[in-house]
């Protein structure tokens, strides 16, 4: 039997259809690919390799170096500090005759000059004079003389000209108090006192004592 001719004409028609667009997709490049094809078709693109990280450094420790320590020795004593006059001033007081405190004063205000610096100037002049000189031009003449017993007689150091009642004051330091105690034990006098009253006596201008 003859197929109706409406019925081929579909047929054909359907596998006409089919060779136009299904083959003709897969082969040309006007139509794009389906999903399933495209997939197959076109190869998955390769995994990125993972990043290496880099080693850190590590520090390397520096080697240690042992300084050897001098063995342990006490501190040295600080040396003294100078003397310093208005720190180690110290009034000292001396006595002496009536005529000698007279023209000591008189020898302060004529040249405007301090106490302390009138008994430096004398103490200085009886250093060039010789001290075993001045002692012995302040020794008055003894009341007891004796030819046979000359050598054993003391000498009276209680009757130095100079010597007397009136107080006087002066502020040495005491490096200068110390020179001039150097002297007083040189002079072979007993105290401060009498080397002074027998060093100003000459020193001093006027009358000496008798």
């Amino acid at each position: 039997m003859t197929p109706p001719k409406g019925k081929k004409r579909t047929d054909e028609d359907d596998e006409q259809s089919m060779s136009d667009q299904g083959v003709g997709n897969l082969f040309s490049g006007g139509g794009a690919p389906s999903s399933a094809l495209a997939g197959w078709a076109t190869p998955a693109p390769a995994a990125a390799p993972a990043p290496v990280a880099a080693p850190v450094p590590q520090a390397v420790a520096a080697p240690t170096t042992v300084i050897p320590q001098p063995a342990r020795q006490s501190a040295p004593e600080p040396a003294p500090e100078p003397l310093s006059d208005a720190d180690t001033a110290k009034p000292v007081g001396f006595y002496v005759s009536q005529n000698v405190a007279a023209r000591f004063r008189k020898y302060r205000k004529q040249n405007d000059i301090t106490h302390t610096q009138i008994v430096l100037l004398a103490v200085e002049a009886a250093a060039e004079k010789g001290i075993a000189q001045v002692v012995q031009d302040a020794r008055r003449e003894p009341k007891f003389q004796s030819k046979l017993f000359a050598v054993t007689v003391k000498p009276d150091d209680s009757d130095l000209r100079g010597l007397g009642p009136v107080q006087l004051q002066y502020k040495p330091t005491r490096a200068q108090k110390g020179i001039i105690d150097q002297l007083v034990a040189e002079s072979g006098l007993p105290d401060h006192t009498k080397f002074l009253a027998a060093v100003l006596d000459q020193y001093l201008p006027g009358r000496r004592d008798a």
